[in-house]
């Protein structure tokens, strides 16, 4: 085997399928690098892609003459033999000639149709290291779903179980781990690195939690520690999914409790630095060493740099937080920016907002990288523009970036998005030259989801660089940062979206129904998903009984993602089944994984036995019974809507 040449046997992998090639992989070192090549795994993605697929249908039930070989290993035997048939009838006559050529013209122009569809295909750009291994497995293999292990404790009852609020994702030196809030007002660690090598603790377990009552709106230097049941009330009443950033360079994380922001320090558990804010907190950016962390109340935008002395009064009474609001930027008593020019005052420390309820905040840097001085800042919310601030500037309002819809969340690509090129090259129209052309081009890509008239609505919207918005006379007009932009109402959800990331060369992103999609980069060709509530299925289809089978429950009952991270393991040139997802439900966080089983589970636990088994038959009672009522409203409100239609279903038109 090793003296044959590698040459041949890539050739000879390229005939064959994923299934086949995987088991070369342990053979031997020399046979794992040649079957790991990225252009093998690179038209494997191609061969089983929508794209493809929709190409070879369309060519079958087109007018013309269909081609009669859509296979490729096929394809390439009919080539090769083709090709030693002209070669032996070299001395034939001219008749014999022809025949040859026509033989070999329709493989061909089918090589050169299938390399131009794939440069449409292709996600990547020219710029971008690709793992296509990896990414063959993100888009084929099976998905499970690892839940951590869920903390306990409380004065209730012995063994009560903890609530989730929050997710944020510390990614070091030292490994990997998920960072929450739980409802009592304690600080929990859980261990998700894939080595397993944190004090020698399993994946997924507990590494570590505070005290409780640690996040309060009164702050941890009391003299008495406050009391769990009250810290579980701030907790829950506001429902924020952006109230936990995490600085991975500074081992640091924030939390934000009703108008409070908390930092503690996660190597002791402990408050480092409390401050308070007029209004509540309903977002936190990410937090990113040495940019300073901005924080979105209902009304204003702040700065929060931690390297910075504060010596602004909290206010802790009643009287002081009258005055604080009556004294807001929209009042006439406040001094206007000419005013401050002359006067030489200092300008105020935060933005204003006009409309309430900012909801995810992204930091986009303007140069490839952050820095204190430089950078955009992008808000979203339940406002209809998306605004966008300059951090040399602020808190003066540089653009807005009309939507529509109720932004949910914020992400972002560094590459360029053109809509005219992404919808061409959709159709295969475009020609390998003006792809690349199209993808050469400088460029960011803002990506946005949220509710549009009861549905989910993704945004991309391909933005301009500094030095091009700089050139442009109308650069202060609104919508002038961004040269394209394409909407998807239609075929992104039924539902709103909660959350978006980018996953890999895809776009990843949930719904109020418990679906998680996977995309291309074009917004709307949709490569997979996947129900979070499907590992449920499997375990209580022969359990379940009742009035609504199972089946129809999956769709619509149980948990949401309202909150997807990506690990980025494939990212990072490790090993490309670790690129992983952290999904957050509002209760619980999961680690989806592409694999046919669960990484970890319930049973991993050693604290696993303080829960008996007729508590653990009464939470799946009640579980199924929650199940069971919600499609019961469901089809009580559909009854509701067809009887609003008088009958004609007019009602309906939202259900499908």
């Amino acid at each position: 085997m090793d003296k044959i040449p590698a040459e041949l046997i890539l050739h000879i992998i390229t005939l064959l399928d994923a299934p086949d090639i995987v088991p070369l992989h342990l053979v031997s070192k020399r046979l794992f690098k040649i079957a790991r090549d990225n252009e093998i795994w690179r038209k494997l993605c191609f061969d089983n892609s929508y794209s493809e697929t929709t190409r070879r249908r369309r060519e079958l039930y087109s007018g013309g003459v269909p081609i009669p070989v859509p296979d490729p290993p096929v394809l390439e035997l009919q080539r090769r033999a083709a090709a030693a048939l002209s070669a032996n009838n070299d001395e034939a006559g001219s008749a014999s000639d022809n025949s040859c050529a026509q033989g070999e013209e329709l493989p061909s122009r089918v090589d050169a149709e299938r390399t131009r569809a794939m440069a449409n295909w292709d996600p990547s750009y020219p710029t971008e290291k690709v793992d296509w291994h990896g990414e063959y497995i993100a888009r084929h293999a099976p998905i499970s779903m690892s839940w951590l292990q869920q903390p306990t404790g409380g004065t209730h009852r012995t063994g009560h179980i903890r609530e989730i609020r929050g997710l944020g994702y510390l990614h070091n030196g030292s490994g990997s781990q998920v960072v929450a809030p739980l409802d009592d007002g304690s600080v929990c660690l859980w261990d998700v690195n894939y080595n397993n090598t944190t004090g020698g603790h399993r994946r997924g377990t507990i590494l570590g939690r505070s005290k409780p009552g640690l996040l309060s709106v009164n702050g941890a230097d009391k003299e008495h520690a406050p009391d769990p049941a009250h810290s579980k009330a701030k907790m829950t009443s506001t429902g924020v999914v952006e109230c936990v950033s995490v600085d991975s360079a500074r081992n640091k994380a924030y939390f934000a409790v009703q108008s409070c922001l908390n930092e503690v320090d996660l190597e002791t558990l402990q408050i480092s630095s409390h401050e308070r804010y007029p209004f509540s907190i309903s977002a936190l950016s990410e937090a990113c060493d040495p940019v300073p962390l901005t924080i979105g109340t209902t009304l204003s935008l702040h700065l929060h740099d931690p390297r910075q002395a504060r010596n602004s009064r909290s206010p802790n009474s009643s009287t002081d937080r009258v005055e604080s609001v009556a004294n807001f930027p929209t009042s006439p008593r406040v001094r206007n920016d000419f005013y401050r020019l002359l006067s030489g005052d200092p300008p105020p420390e935060y933005a204003p907002l006009f409309q309430p309820g900012p909801l995810s905040i992204l930091h986009l840097a303007s140069n490839g990288t952050h820095d204190a001085t430089s950078g955009e800042i992008y808000v979203g919310g339940r406002f209809p523009s998306i605004l966008t601030y300059d951090r040399r500037c602020f808190p003066k309002l540089r653009n807005t970036i009309h939507s529509g819809a109720r932004i949910s969340s914020l992400t972002s690509s560094p590459f360029p998005f053109k809509a005219l090129e992404s919808d061409l090259m959709r159709q295969n129209q475009l020609s390998i030259q003006a792809v690349h052309e199209a993808k050469s081009q400088t460029g960011k890509t803002l990506v946005a989801c949220g509710e549009y008239n009861g549905k989910g609505s993704l945004e991309m919207y391909g933005m301009v660089t500094d030095a091009d918005l700089d050139a442009r006379p109308n650069r202060f007009q609104a919508g002038a940062s961004q040269n394209s932009t394409y909407k998807n109402r239609v075929s992104a959800s039924r539902s709103k979206l909660l959350s978006v990331s980018t996953h890999g060369t895809r776009l990843v992103f949930s719904d109020s129904d418990g679906q998680i999609k996977w995309i291309e980069r074009d917004g709307s060709t949709l490569v997979r998903r996947w129900n979070i509530n499907q590992y449920q299925a499997e375990e209580e289809q022969q359990q379940h009984g009742g009035l609504f089978p199972l089946s129809v429950l999956e769709a619509n009952a149980g948990d949401v993602a309202r909150k997807i991270v990506p690990t980025n393991g494939n990212a990072e040139g490790g090993h490309v089944d670790r690129d992983e997802l952290l999904v957050w439900t509002g209760e619980r966080v999961g680690l989806l994984g592409f694999k046919s089983k669960p990484a970890f589970g319930e049973g991993d636990w050693e604290e696993a036995d303080v829960e008996s088994v007729e508590e653990k038959a009464r939470r799946k009672e009640e579980r199924i019974y929650g199940q069971t009522m919600r499609r019961a409203l469901q089809r009580q409100a559909d009854e509701v809507r067809f009887v609003k239609g008088f009958g004609l279903g007019l009602g309906m038109g939202t259900r499908f």
